[in-house]
């Protein structure tokens, strides 16, 4: 399975394992292989996540999607202007309280990140915590498309990115106005 990493940021990445919250959700954390591809994915995308993620079983899945939902429910709390739920910052501070992923020096120019499941979900919760608790958490943003729900942090510089993903859900946008546009009779 190939996994998107558009959010820019670890833990919005994992939050859209479950694709389409609102239509019609699909799982992407099926099962072990499912996590363990996400992990060794997720550690070639963003830096510091570990290479592999070892032996890998249905507790860990579930873990890791208890841990997801926290996530979720946290930053869509930002963008609702609700509070957030004080199970999911127990949870979600809890699991970053975990060893993380650590460095390995194998030569110079490279480095590999060593962890197993327990320190990936730390690291991905450490991040979350940094984010929420930090001033990035205001510019999380979900995605226009209706249908779409990753969530998303928006680096531009006028704060007003509307898509996830320029290729696919803005892609999908921009072609439906294009038809739109073309269906239309020309002015005479």
């Amino acid at each position: 399975m190939e996994f998107t990493f558009v959010s820019g940021h670890t833990a919005l990445d994992l939050a859209a394992t479950l694709t389409w919250r609102s239509s019609y959700p699909i799982e992407l954390l099926a099962g072990p292989r499912d996590l363990s591809a996400w992990i060794e994915q997720a550690g070639i995308e963003q830096a510091g996540l570990a290479d592999g993620a070892g032996r890998v079983g249905d507790a860990d899945v579930e873990r890791t999607r208890e841990l997801r939902e926290a996530v979720y429910r946290t930053a869509s709390a930002e963008l609702l202007d609700q509070r957030p739920r004080a199970g999911d910052l127990r949870l979600i501070s809890r699991t970053a309280a975990g060893r993380q992923v650590t460095p390995e020096l194998e030569e110079l120019g490279r480095v590999v990140w060593r962890g197993g499941v327990d320190q990936v979900l730390a690291t991905v919760a450490h991040q979350a915590c940094v984010l929420f608790g930090g001033p990035d958490h205001q510019r999380i943003r979900s995605c226009a498309d209706t249908q779409c729900t990753r969530l998303f942090l928006d680096h531009s510089r006028s704060g007003s990115r509307r898509w996830c993903d320029k290729q696919t859900c803005g892609g999908r946008a921009n072609a439906a106005a294009y038809r739109r546009r073309r269906s239309q009779p020309s002015p005479r």
